[in-house]
C-alpha cells in the first residue's frame, strides 16, 4: 500500500453504516469473525485512495480503515464485500457535496464563515432531508463559540441507490454553532509520519478557492 499521494480536493468517505430502519441504531458487529479480501477491490482501488484516503499515519495507507468498515458494518448489510465499498463511493460520487455547497457560493476558506443556515439550504436544494451535519468546536474560539464544519452524513435506502430521510438519531449535531467555519485541506495541516518511519506527509491540494 502507497504512504504517499493526493487525495481528491473534495469530502472524502469517512464509513458507511447500517442503521435500524425501526430504532435508528446502529447496526454493528453482526458477526463474530471477518474475512477481508483486499483482491475483489482491485477495480476501484485509486477511486478508494482518491476519495477514501486515511489522513493519519501511514499516510493514505487506507487498508485498515477500509477493512474496520467492512467488519464493523458491511457484514451487516445485504451486499458482499465487493459492493458494499463501491457503494460507499457511488454515495460519495452522487451526492457531490462539494459541488452542490459551490454552487451556493459556499467554498472552502480559512479567512472567513458561514452561517450554518446557509449550508443546511444549500444542502437541502439537492439532498432534502437525506443529510446531516457534523461539527467539531473551534479550540482557539472561546466566546462566542464558533465550529468547524467536519463532515456530512447522508441517508441512502438499503441497496444504497436512493436517498432517504436521515432518522432523527442522525439529526445535524449540536456542536454546529450559528457560524461554522469551513475550513480547507493545505498541507501544514497535516503531520509528518517520522514516528512511524515514513518520512513524506501525504500531499494535500492547497486552498485554491479567495474570499467571496
Amino acid at each position: 500500500m502507497p504512504t504517499t499521494g493526493e487525495p481528491a480536493l473534495d469530502f472524502l468517505v469517512e464509513d458507511i453504516k447500517t442503521y435500524n430502519s425501526k430504532t435508528g441504531k446502529i447496526v454493528q458487529n453482526c458477526k463474530t469473525t471477518c474475512q477481508f479480501y483486499v483482491n475483489v477491490m482491485k477495480d476501484y482501488i485509486d477511486e478508494l485512495y482518491a476519495h477514501w484516503s486515511d489522513l493519519s499515519c501511514p499516510c493514505n495507507n487506507g487498508l485498515e480503515k477500509w477493512k474496520k468498515t467492512w467488519c464493523t458494518y458491511g457484514q451487516c448489510s445485504n451486499l458482499n464485500q465487493h459492493d458494499y465499498i463501491q457503494t460507499a463511493l457511488n454515495i460519495s460520487e452522487g451526492a457531490s457535496v462539494l459541488n452542490v455547497l459551490k454552487a451556493k457560493g459556499i467554498v472552502p476558506i480559512s479567512s472567513s464563515y458561514y452561517k450554518l443556515e446557509q449550508i443546511q439550504t444549500a444542502l437541502q436544494s439537492s439532498l432534502g432531508s437525506s443529510f446531516s451535519i457534523e461539527c467539531v468546536i473551534h479550540p482557539a474560539v472561546i466566546w462566542p463559540p464558533m465550529s468547524i464544519l467536519s463532515g456530512i452524513n447522508i441517508c441512502v435506502s438499503k441497496d444504497g441507490k436512493s436517498t432517504i430521510p436521515c432518522p432523527s438519531s442522525m439529526e445535524t449535531t449540536s456542536k454546529c454553532t450559528d457560524v461554522v467555519w469551513f475550513y480547507p485541506f493545505t498541507l501544514n495541516l497535516l503531520r509528518p509520519c517520522y514516528d512511524t518511519g515514513f518520512a513524506d506527509i501525504i500531499k494535500m491540494p492547497t486552498e485554491e478557492y479567495s474570499a467571496v
